[in-house]
């Protein structure tokens, strides 16, 4: 029995740690750009369905769908540990995976720009030869 109850505690700190991560996915969103208030309530509020549905669907996985106090304090723990050793360097990592996005949208829009600008001129070209 205490044997299945550290497997789940060690579980339950991996998903505590995984969740950390989830944190720090909208952490580095709300880096990029002018964040309105709005849409931190909307974040907020993905973060805590998506941090419900990790709890529920684990505790079924890991311990028969019964949510134990170990549990709590493994998920605690887990965010916490995450929190203080590895935080830093995985939220670096999402902001350059957000900046690269950021440049290859701004090339995107660029070509486009361009393309839509050269279709503009040649339309106003076609219009005067038919006139």
């Amino acid at each position: 029995m205490i044997e299945n109850q550290a497997y789940v505690f060690l579980w339950t700190i991996l998903i505590g740690s995984i969740m950390g991560i989830i944190f720090d996915f909208f952490r580095a969103l709300r880096r990029k750009g002018n964040t309105r208030d709005i849409w931190v309530y909307i974040q907020d509020i993905i973060f805590w369905i998506i941090v419900t549905i990790i709890v529920i669907c684990s505790t079924f996985l890991i311990n028969d769908g019964e949510l134990r106090g170990y549990m709590v304090l493994g998920y605690i723990l887990g965010g916490v540990f995450y929190l203080l050793l590895f935080s830093k360097w995985i939220r670096k990592i999402f902001n350059l995976v957000f900046d690269f996005f950021d440049k290859i949208f701004a090339f995107i829009f660029k070509i486009i720009d361009k393309l839509t600008r050269k279709l503009k001129t040649l339309c106003k070209k076609n219009k005067k030869l038919e006139n």
